[in-house]
């Protein structure tokens, strides 16, 4: 029998995964940015739950950050686009 948490880990990471592919194609091809997708729980008391964090570090070393008000697997590309 498979371990349903080992199931929602391996959702939850392909969620994170799309999230960053949908950052780096708004990004555009050639631009160096670490990106970082996370799930956290929403610091606005109005969020109904949790939400998700991207971060981008460029060569600079400059941080971004960003935070959309839903989980990674609700994030749509009309959302990443809204932030960046």
């Amino acid at each position: 029998m498979s371990d349903p948490g080992a199931l929602r880990t391996a959702r939850d990471l392909w969620h994170r995964q799309r999230v960053k592919r949908l950052v780096r194609d708004r990004l555009g091809r050639g631009t160096a940015h670490l990106v970082s997708v996370r799930g956290i729980e929403c610091p606005d008391p109005d969020c109904p739950g949790p939400a998700t964090e991207i971060r981008l570090v460029n060569l600079a070393l400059v941080e971004s950050r960003f935070v959309i008000h839903k989980p990674a697997e609700k994030v749509t590309a009309a959302d990443v686009s809204a932030l960046i």
